[in-house]
Parts: structure tokens; sequence; C-alpha cells
């Protein structure tokens, strides 16, 4: 395992291995309800609901690993600071995602106003999960958290 994959050997946790489907789902889903409430079309909106059920499911995947993954974080400091201000985003994402399947699924024919509104919800949880994802990174990329450094480098 470690020859044929060794960045996965490297890894402290696997909660990265799950960040990004949720990201990609979410963004897709956004792009075809603009597609659809643009055109009118009734399909391109029943794709972003699926697009967005697939990134719920993602998104419950990855909060599960990020609760796992906040040990490699120090409980005070500055990085602490920044994954309590992720965690909070991305809880938030999630509900918000969660709230929209919902309405995506006992709701599958809305109005033209309600798919704006739809629309609106989906531009939030864009906005939440850009923002919060921003803070991911911050964790890895600013503080190193979750790397594991070589000996060469300590």
């Amino acid at each position: 395992m470690q020859t044929a994959f060794p960045g996965l050997h490297a890894m402290q946790n696997v909660h990265p291995l799950f960040v990004h489907f949720p990201i990609a789902f979410w963004l897709a889903a956004l792009l075809f309800e603009i597609i659809g409430v643009a055109g009118s079309n009734e399909e391109w909106h029943r794709i972003a609901s699926r697009l967005l059920y697939l990134g719920t499911l993602a998104g419950l995947a990855a909060a599960a690993t990020g609760w796992i993954a906040q040990k490699a974080v120090p409980p005070t400091g500055d990085a602490h600071d920044v994954l309590e201000l992720h965690e909070t985003l991305m809880l938030l994402a999630l509900t918000a995602s969660g709230w929209l399947c919902m309405v995506a699924y006992f709701r599958p024919q809305l109005s033209s106003v309600q798919r704006k509104w739809f629309l609106a919800g989906l531009i939030v949880l864009v906005v939440l999960t850009l923002i919060g994802s921003d803070r991911g990174a911050e964790l890895v990329y600013r503080y190193a958290t979750s790397v594991r450094l070589p000996s060469s480098m300590k």
C-alpha cells in the first residue's frame, strides 16, 4: 500500500479525501440551477436537486471525518480559532444544504418565484462553502495542521 499510494499512506487523517466532493457537487448544483432558472427548464432543476442530494451526503461524510481530524489542531491559539470558524461555516453550509434538500424533495415542482428563492438558497450555500473551505485551507497551508513534516524539515 505504501509503495502504490505513498501520499495516502502519509496522511494523518482521511478528511481531505472527502472534503472536495460536497464543494464540487454544491457548485455544480448552483450552476445547473442558474441554467434552469434562466431557461425556465424543469429538467435542469431536477439535475441540480440530484447534485444537491449527492453534495449533502458527501458533506455528512466530510463533517464526520472532520470531527475526527480536529484532533490534529492544538486546543488553543490561532489555529484553533480558525478551526472553530471553519467548523461553524461548514456546519451552517451542511444545514442549509439539508434544508434545500427537503425543499427539493417535498416540493419538486416550484413556481417561478420559489425557484428564484431556491436559487438564492444555493447561492448562500455556495458562499458559506467557499468561505468555510478557505478557512480549512488556511488550517493546512498557514498552520500546517494534519501535515506530517519529513524529519529533514523539522
